[in-house]
Formats: C-alpha cells, structure tokens, sequence
C-alpha cells in the first residue's frame, strides 16, 4: 500500500524586485575608491548634528512642522546623530571641523581627502596608530607625528560627560 501522494512545498510568490547587485566600485580600505561619491564634500556625526539641530532650530519658529521633520527617515537619523555626536557644542565642532580640515590636501600624494576628515572627527582615535587601523587609506599619506598633533588637539575637545 503507498502513502499519501508526496507534494512539493509551496514556495512563496516573491512580492519585491530583486536587489540589484552590489557594483563594487566603492571601498574604504588602503585604496579609498568611494565612485561617484569620491569628491563629495563629507559630514562628520557631530557636524550633521549640528545641521539638523540648526535646521530644527530655523523652522521651529512656526507652529506647523515642515514635512520633513515627520518623516521616519529624518527622525531616525536626528535620534543616531544625537546618540554618537561625541561633541554636541557649536563652538566644539568648529574647532574640530577648523583641525580636521588642516589636514585636508596634506601629506604625500593627494593628501587627507574629505572621507578621511569625516572619519578622523566622527572616531576621535587616541593615537596614529589606531587611526590607520580603523582609516587604512591614510596609511602613507601622513607622518605618525603630524597625525599625531592633530588626534591630540581634537582629544582635548572631546566632552566625556
């Protein structure tokens, strides 16, 4: 005697388009290749912080909010650069943004691009050596003792608090 007749499972008609591969022409590694991004002008978290905050500052004058305000996007993205902005003062993050942006165009070859400013502001790294770990592109464009000064002077900045 057989059983019942066997059946296949079914499987779920997929709603969605499938993702498109990644192109791989972006890489933050020792060869920063960021594409069509690679000239962009960079924001650090706390320098964003500072943009949304002035930007929520502006349009709070009314009693409506701007659409954008509501929109889950934008809201999440307030709540992430609220939460790790490691300097949260307007004059703070000039003076980090004045310190960083020294760098930019220095040391051998092209120098410190943007990205690499960004990065250098938003991780505050103690020391050079870290700060090539976690930039890998920066290895080669600055000497230890420059990068050094630089990683101090935003360090004395930094609000522990």
């Amino acid at each position: 005697m057989a059983g019942p007749p066997t059946t296949q499972p079914h499987r779920p008609i997929p709603l969605s388009r499938r993702r498109p591969l990644p192109s791989g022409d972006e890489e933050a590694t020792s060869f920063l290749k960021l594409g069509e991004f690679d000239n962009t002008p960079c924001l650090s978290v706390a320098e964003c912080n500072e943009l949304l905050t002035r930007l929520a500052e502006k349009s709070g004058g009314g009693n409506t909010r701007p659409a954008t305000q509501n929109n889950d996007v934008y809201l999440k993205t307030r709540e992430y650069v609220e939460s790790f902005a490691r300097f949260k003062d307007s004059k703070t993050v000039t003076q980090v943004d004045a310190i960083s942006s020294a760098l930019l165009g220095r040391g051998k070859g092209e120098g410190v691009t943007n990205f690499e400013r960004a990065q250098l502001a938003t991780l505050c790294c103690d020391t050079a050596e870290e700060a090539k770990t976690l930039i890998p592109s920066l290895e080669g464009k600055l000497d230890d003792d420059e990068l050094q000064r630089a990683l101090d002077e935003i360090s004395k900045l930094r609000d522990f608090s």
